[in-house]
């Protein structure tokens, strides 16, 4: 690890320590905002940090992108402003707890970084495989086949008339239910099966295998275009799909590239996505970010309900501090878990949390977001962030340990794998709500962690 980048993450724990112990004692308005301004500090000192760092890879580069620009950056904008989405109308109190939760729960996520971190040092070999075996390459390749066959199946259940339905029709449309959730389980797998294709193509030794990979690929390309219609993506899907993608070519290790992805990731989120949502609503409105581009100003733009994350903290705070209701008890995260099966068959099946909330808080729109920090409030009371973000820290360290390319070595091929899907997923995790994105990133989980049940199983055969 980067020196610069240690004294940095040091220094970025030290002041989310700091905003923990003051949000304990604030309840005004002039606490809520220095504590938005050391919040905001924090995350702008553990971002430039994750960018020096060149064991962080991609997933936490984006876990501290999302931290900072969706949630950081807004609240201080709509806490000096007193404005917020949704035309929400917060106290200063909920406010100032919001913050100790947030902080509580990066700083749980960088020590849990380092310990783990610690750890997993002594588990990386000097040497590793240069490249992939015969036998993991046929294995791979068959699954990927079965998983591209198994999104094509999903998007047929969908129906070929929904694939082309653009976001601003989709509500006018009577698509809802498995219909609805065939639609996210076919594009999350159509993803997954490209990764892996990608992934042999470029690592597969064998001349017989790659070849018949680029078949495949060239033949599921229009397929997969057809799967991801573009004007019917979500921008965060969208944009997880291009990053999936580009960890074929890019080293999201290299601080350098880092820093170039860190001003085009600014570039995307200011000026592209904005582009993307007005052609998502059927038109393409130029005007509103070349106005911010030569304004210079992103205030306005910070109070729209795109960066609502914030106030749902607050307001989960807020329903978890007057006792509104009952926590939910892991139920939000078995719902995840068991996303796959219709609320037909199991009626009690867990509803988005950002409802769950809104509709108890008097909200007369329900179809909010509900962070991750906030959904492990409502799961666990405040223990859950703590525990929730260690785990997280943990899952990362592992894979992107795996994932980074040693010298000539290729990267270990799940982690590689893992470490692309994740990249394309973690920003809709973190912004939840879990339930209702569920189908979306869940899906292409769960069938690659079933693939390496598998080849666990037949490994242990073979030693056997």
């Amino acid at each position: 690890m980067n020196t610069h980048a240690t004294f940095l993450q040091g220094i970025a724990i030290l002041i989310q320590c700091v905003i923990v112990a003051m949000s304990t004692i604030s309840d005004s308005w002039d606490a809520a905002l220095n504590l938005s301004k050391l919040y905001l500090l924090a995350h702008i000192i553990g971002f430039i940090a994750v960018i020096l760092d060149n064991r962080r890879g991609g997933i936490s580069y984006l876990i501290e992108f999302f931290l900072l620009f969706f949630i950081a950056l807004p609240a201080v904008i709509q806490v000096s402003q007193n404005v917020f989405p949704w035309f929400a109308m917060l106290q200063p109190v909920h406010i100032c707890g919001a913050f100790g939760i947030l902080a509580l729960s990066h700083l749980t996520f960088h020590v849990g970084l380092i310990v783990t971190g610690a750890r997993k040092k002594s588990d990386i070999q000097s040497t590793t495989q240069q490249l992939l075996s015969p036998q993991s390459a046929l294995f791979y390749t068959r699954w990927a086949w079965a998983v591209i066959i198994l999104a094509i199946f999903l998007a047929g259940l969908a129906g070929p008339s929904n694939l082309f339905v653009a976001r601003f029709e989709f509500s006018k449309t009577e698509m809802g239910g498995l219909t609805e959730q065939f639609l996210y389980m076919s594009r999350s797998l159509s993803l997954l099966g490209m990764v892996m294709l990608l992934f042999l193509i470029k690592y597969t030794p064998i001349v017989r295998i790659k070849r018949a990979n680029i078949y495949v690929l060239l033949a599921f390309l229009p397929l997969f275009l057809v799967i991801n219609y573009l004007p019917a993506l979500p921008r965060f899907f969208l944009f997880g799909i291009f990053i999936a993608i580009s960890t074929i070519v890019i080293n999201y290790f290299n601080p350098k590239i880092k820093s170039l992805v860190a001003i085009a990731s600014v570039f995307i989120l200011f000026i592209v996505f904005p582009a993307i949502k007005s052609l998502g609503e059927g038109e393409l409105d130029t005007s509103a970010f070349q106005q911010r581009v030569s304004s210079g100003t992103f205030a306005d733009y910070m109070l729209r309900v795109d960066f609502d994350a914030f106030m749902q903290v607050t307001e989960t705070v807020h329903y978890y501090s007057d006792d509104r209701g009952p926590l939910l008890y892991g139920k939000n995260f078995l719902g995840v878990a068991l996303f796959f099966i219709p609320r037909a068959i199991w009626p009690d099946k867990p509803l988005s949390t950002g409802i769950f909330v809104a509709e108890r808080l008097g909200y007369e729109y329900l179809n909010v977001s509900s962070p991750l920090p906030a959904e492990a409030l409502m799961a666990f009371g405040l223990i859950g962030p703590i525990l929730v973000f260690w785990l997280l820290a943990a899952y990362v360290i592992n894979i992107e340990y795996n994932a980074k390319p040693y010298k000539n070595s290729i990267p270990v091929p799940h982690a590689f794998v893992l470490n692309a899907i994740s990249m394309a997923f973690i920003v809709i995790v973190l912004r939840g709500a879990l339930n209702a994105v569920a189908a979306q990133f869940a899906t292409a989980f769960l069938i690659f962690f079933i693939i390496l049940f598998f080849k666990n199983r037949r490994v242990k055969f073979r030693i056997k």
